[in-house]
């Protein structure tokens, strides 16, 4: 799994680079094989070329001016005898002359250019570059920690000392290690050491989080960033760190509310099942019995009476029979809209077929139809899933035919063993995002959280055209 750094906190990282970049003097570094290693802002300008031109070039291939004369003579007794070399020398490109400064370092050279035909740079503007520096570092509310490369800590800006509760004091020149629980630090001056010997210019700390430890014994949830620099020939590794605690616990509480929420709605369908087969139960077996009973009883009432049946009577008697056959259709319609034709025994194609043709009944002026691969014709998913999925189809193509005033309704199955895609497109009015929230809107409320119940997503769109709606119910199995 990839984890990235926040925006802000690798901002902060950048400008934290650029700020020691940016040194009023061209600088780059040669390593033994005479190849870049580092060019900052002003050498790049130095050489018109960009960094990734660069980094990693010999020096003899990419500036062949410095590649021979005196540049490549003194580079080459800083770089061979270990002494820093100072001398003046013209630079053709530039047509001025430049002081160059040649510093051997463990891994080659460090190279300093400036033009001695220009003023030197006031003690106040390099006086204005460190405050300007030192504001950024203290004004954010990060953690900036700066160690050497053993892991003492050389910098703790005011952010560190918030997010820890130590004073700068308190921590100067200790190790690393007294900022994480125990547990992290063998660990860590491992990790350390092997990006000090990388040759990474910055990388995040962690996989994207780390654990940090407050004066007072609390963990807390670090995000952050560490740079390896070199400032006065100097190699250090700065850390930018920030407080995503708070954040983190938001998100936990956040997933457990939801899972919470899942439960509920989970439990709620149960029920809501159990309820539906008790009640659906009852009509078949009571309310159902004791129409049929009325509706025998009345077939008998009219064998028996006489030929001799007064107008009035015969007219209660026909509104009676009319009524008792209304009863029978009514508890009938109940029955199928409380508990799906076929959902338990044959499946969601079966039933969801059932469902549409009934409805064709009753609405043959709209095309309704049903597309099914034919491999998914049997194929049978968690009960509860085709239970919610068939739900959300019945509610959606209601939506269809009661609101929406569609000619025509499709209703497509698609998935496998571990997925399932429902969706229902029809050519109506469509609907207007707003209103598909809006307080009330049961019929929407009620799709999303049969989907949510399951582990399921819904989404609801124009179906990629200026008219009609597109229900899409989407489940898979989680690994």
């Amino acid at each position: 799994m990839t984890h990235t750094l926040s925006d802000d906190t690798a901002a902060q990282a950048q400008r934290l680079s650029d700020a020691l970049d940016c040194v009023s003097e061209a600088f780059f570094s040669l390593d033994r094989e005479w190849r870049f290693t580092h060019v900052n802002a002003r050498a790049r300008a130095l050489f018109g070329c960009p960094s990734e031109a660069l980094l990693g070039e010999s020096l003899m291939k990419k500036i062949p001016d410095m590649g021979e004369g005196a540049f490549f003579d003194e580079f080459t007794r800083a770089m061979t005898g270990g002494e820093v070399r100072s001398f003046d020398a013209y630079y053709p490109p530039l047509g001025a002359p430049q002081k160059v400064r040649v510093f051997p370092t463990q891994q080659g050279l460090a190279v300093f250019f400036r033009d001695v035909t220009e003023a030197r740079v006031p003690e106040q503007r390099l006086l204005e570059e460190q405050e300007t520096l030192l504001a950024v570092v203290k004004s954010t509310d990060d953690a900036i920690i700066s160690t050497d490369l053993g892991g003492r800590i050389k910098m703790f800006n005011p952010g560190a000392e918030r997010i820890f509760r130590r004073s700068q004091a308190s921590v100067l020149n200790q190790g690393m290690e007294i900022l994480m629980p125990e547990r992290f630090r063998a660990a860590h001056a491992q990790h350390q050491h092997q990006f000090a010997q990388s040759g990474e210019p910055s990388r995040m700390m962690g996989l994207g989080l780390v654990k940090g430890l407050r004066s007072d014994g609390q963990e807390i949830e670090l995000e952050g960033a560490i740079t390896h620099v070199t400032v006065a020939q100097r190699q250090i590794l700065i850390a930018n760190l920030r407080d995503v605690t708070e954040r983190m616990r938001g998100a936990a509480e956040m997933e457990l509310s939801r899972q919470q929420l899942s439960e509920l709605t989970q439990r709620l369908m149960q029920q809501e099942k159990t309820l539906v087969k008790r009640l659906a139960q009852v009509l078949h077996d009571q309310l159902g019995q004791t129409i049929a009973a009325i509706r025998v009883a009345h077939e008998t009432i009219l064998t028996l009476q006489g030929a001799e049946v007064l107008a009035p009577v015969e007219r209660l008697q026909a509104q009676l029979g009319t009524l008792i056959a209304q009863a029978v259709r009514q508890v009938r319609q109940v029955l199928i809209d409380l508990r799906p034709p076929l959902l338990e025994e044959q499946g969601l194609s079966a039933a969801l077929d059932n469902e549409l043709r009934n409805r064709s009944l009753t609405h043959p002026q709209t095309d309704i139809a049903i597309h099914v691969d034919p491999p998914l014709a049997q194929m049978r998913w968690p009960a509860e899933v085709e239970y919610a999925g068939f739900m959300v189809v019945r509610e959606a193509v209601e939506n269809a035919l009661r609101h929406a005033d569609a000619s025509s309704v499709s209703v497509r199955l698609q998935g496998s063993a571990s997925s399932l895609t429902l969706e229902v497109a029809d050519d109506g009015s469509g609907l207007v995002p707003a209103a598909m929230l809006r307080a009330g809107h049961l019929g929407m409320r009620d799709m999303r959280e049969r989907a949510s119940g399951v582990g399921a997503s819904l989404v609801v769109d124009s179906g990629g055209s200026t008219v009609g709606t597109r229900v899409t119910f989407s489940w898979e199995l989680e690994a």
